[in-house]
């Protein structure tokens, strides 16, 4: 536990100190958020890469550390590697906008680096559907964790409060490993949180929204979660359930409407909010105490039989469908 203090404190200060030497760089680049009359409502242009400085803290953090104890990175390769992909490819979008398949093929890249170093879904004993759920899972997760990136501060908070609870399950589990990563990681985007909410000085960008969710999705993969019941294995959909219920819902009402998944539209969940009355930090805020919510009711099923476990499951996903209803039922287009 102490040693995953000391990462996470390193990791906030070092991304505390570079984001504003990110949004230089940014700004040096003319890599900035421009304002729309559609999507875009911000006043003036803000800068992107505050994902690099997430991403520094992220892995020197997590390296220091590691060599500090054992000499040696191995055990955390795989997730150093593929997030420096995941990064690297956020950048260049950032820059010059990468086609959704370009993107998708560095994503799978990424992912298939942590099946070579046997970071997979636990749970899956047929090698090869184990490696296309796994693929699957990580590009599913990385994208989702992208789109709900559309708020002050939505997509930095809630990967800590989901870093977090992976966290008390890694402590349950004795995976040192990922109670290394998920620290580092919590301790990189509370130090760029500030810069962040409630009014962005600076943006993560595709290069920390990316590498956010690629992150937490092979932490989740690091854990087989059935120590006492075999639905235990769903925790994660709980944990990261506001990013992954955000991108179902988009996909369905993009469906819907024949307008494509890849072209911007105010569906997301955050921005029906914001039209039924509240304001944005309190969107923000009340998705986080979600966040809370489904990540404590995760770690709660991951402990109780199974009856009690598939009763909480049925339970959400029932809410899941009620919500989604009532907040795909009315049209955005008189209001962006």
């Amino acid at each position: 536990m102490s040693m995953s203090l000391c990462i996470a404190l390193l990791a906030f200060v070092l991304s505390l100190g570079l984001t504003p030497l990110a949004g230089a760089l940014a700004r040096s680049l003319n890599m900035l958020d421009h304002p729309d009359e559609q999507l875009k409502k911000h006043k003036t242009p803000v800068p992107y890469l505050g994902g690099l400085a997430v991403y520094a803290g992220f892995v020197i953090s997590l390296v220091v550390f590691k060599i500090w104890e054992s000499a040696t990175v191995i055990g955390v390769v795989g997730v150093i590697t593929g997030t420096t992909i995941i990064t690297l490819l956020g950048v260049i979008d950032d820059k010059a906008k990468l086609s959704p398949q370009l993107k998708f093929v560095g994503q799978a890249i990424a992912a298939a680096i942590l099946i070579v170093c046997n970071m997979h879904l636990q749970f899956l004993h047929h090698p090869v559907l184990s490696i296309v759920l796994s693929v699957l899972w990580v590009v599913g997760i990385t994208n989702a964790m992208n789109l709900i990136d559309i708020m002050d501060g939505l997509s930095s908070g809630v990967s800590v409060i989901a870093a977090a609870v992976f966290f008390l399950i890694a402590v349950q589990n004795g995976r040192f490993n990922d109670m290394y990563i998920v620290a580092a990681l919590g301790g990189a985007v509370l130090g760029f949180l500030p810069y962040n909410f409630p009014k962005a000085r600076i943006y993560l960008g595709d290069t920390g929204a990316l590498m956010l969710g690629f992150v937490l999705s092979s932490v989740a993969m690091g854990e087989s979660y059935s120590r006492v019941n075999p639905l235990a294995i769903l925790a994660p959909i709980l944990i990261l359930g506001v990013p992954i219920f955000d991108t179902l819902f988009i996909m369905f009402l993009r469906h819907r409407r024949g307008v494509s998944m890849f072209r911007g539209s105010p569906d997301h969940l955050a921005l029906r909010m914001v039209k039924l009355g509240l304001n944005k930090q309190h969107t923000v805020l009340l998705l986080w105490g979600v966040s809370i919510v489904l990540g404590l009711t995760a770690y709660v099923s991951i402990q109780v039989p199974m009856h009690w476990s598939l009763m909480i499951y049925l339970t959400l996903g029932l809410v899941a469908l009620f919500v989604a209803e009532r907040m795909g039922s009315f049209s955005m287009e008189s209001k962006a």
